[in-house]
């Protein structure tokens, strides 16, 4: 972890040492703000980053460049916050939302998707489609699946070549439950633009769905030939080699998330998952105590550190992992079985009715049928 974040400080380092530089040297905003254009036609991505922060002060255009530039390299919050910086044009509304959307700010990205839709221009035909298409998004998120259909529609009116619209489609068929067709429209996505890192994050995605590992992790790591970085692609091929069974290629890949973006949180649990099922439980509870160091308001490591310490024989600990999780996220019906479970132990039979009362609320099938057996209200 150290060695992460000692590599994420001196690339830091870099550009701020270069800012200095180029201080000294009176470069003016607009000199650099070529300089940096020119470094990342090169693909020389970190001295362009450094050459954008430089002018980042006295130039809306840097700041957009920033921002474009740390949003491929998906580090979506601090994208956000400058291009969130610039003079609201329609460029960086359209990827103001797109950012937003990613780190599920939906609220947020759907007041910058409208603004992006009423800035942009008839012709900008590609940016109004993309905007569009992250409003049929959030809509989507919302349940609403008929505006999210219009919109995406509507975007690939506009562009019907947009990877962008035709991988929001896809995700309003998977959340309609329609895999079949979510599936053929993430491959339209990959032929709209072969080099579009959500298509192949989103069909391997669907293939993992479908059982189909194989086809999985070639089209994941089609996907890493374009960008070698991309954590969410090397997530979810470690999730693909995990549910295949090869659980050294998984920790592989997560490690390899953790490198480059030590704040992935899910990457930490589902390595603790690993280590977990290996019964090497004190390394597993290593990751899920990062996990909780990254997100202290993350439930999901407090009750996978639960399950661990109950594997342990550690009820106490495993008690207070779970009652932790309850009180960061009170719609874990999971969790709540969880707790039941650990009360009828302690024999606490109020607390074991309680939690599964809870659980049952939320839709938790087992919990629900503990309940009508017993003729218990819930």
């Amino acid at each position: 972890m150290k060695r992460t974040d000692n590599r994420q400080s001196g690339r830091r380092l870099l550009a701020a040492t270069l800012a200095a530089l180029l201080a000294c040297a009176g470069a003016s905003a607009q000199g650099v703000l070529e300089k940096g254009l020119n470094a990342e036609r090169q693909g020389l991505t970190d001295l362009a980053e450094g050459y954008y922060r430089q002018a980042t002060d006295s130039s809306a255009a840097a700041r957009l460049r920033l921002g474009l530039l740390l949003e491929r390299q998906e580090h979506f919050a601090e994208a956000a916050r400058w291009l969130a910086a610039t003079d609201s044009s329609a460029e960086a509304l359209t990827h103001l939302a797109a950012c937003q959307a990613e780190q599920r700010h939906w609220t947020d990205a759907k007041r910058s998707a409208e603004k992006a839709i009423e800035a942009c221009r008839e012709a900008d035909s590609t940016l109004r489609a993309s905007a569009m298409a992250t409003l049929g998004l959030t809509y989507c998120i919302e349940q609403n699946y008929t505006n999210a259909l219009s919109w995406a529609n509507r975007a690939l009116e506009q562009d019907p070549a947009s990877a962008r619209a035709l991988n929001v489609k896809g995700i309003i068929h998977f959340y309609r439950g329609q895999d079949k067709e979510a599936t053929q429209t993430f491959r339209q996505a990959l032929q709209a633009d072969p080099k579009n890192i959500d298509a192949h994050f989103n069909l391997g995605t669907m293939y993992c769905y479908r059982n189909s590992y194989d086809l999985a992790i070639s089209t994941l790591k089609k996907g890493l030939k374009v960008e070698r970085r991309s954590v969410k692609l090397l997530y979810c091929l470690g999730w693909a080699y995990l549910l295949k069974g090869e659980t050294q290629g998984s920790i592989e890949c997560l490690e390899s998330v953790i490198k480059y973006d030590s704040s992935y949180v899910n990457a930490y649990n589902r390595l603790g998952d690993i280590y977990h099922e290996r019964a090497e439980y004190n390394r597993a509870l290593a990751y899920y105590r990062t996990a909780t160091r990254k997100d202290p308001k993350g439930s999901e490591a407090y009750s996978l550190m639960g399950r661990t310490y109950t594997a342990m024989g550690d009820l106490g600990k495993a008690l207070r992992s779970y009652q932790r999780a309850t009180e960061l996220n009170k719609s874990d019906a999971e969790t709540y079985c969880r707790l039941a479970e650990l009360y009828e132990k302690q024999k606490q039979p109020k607390k074991v009715r309680s939690s599964y009362q809870k659980a049952a609320r939320l839709g938790h099938n087992g919990a629900q049928k503990w309940c009508t057996d017993r003729g218990i209200v819930f």
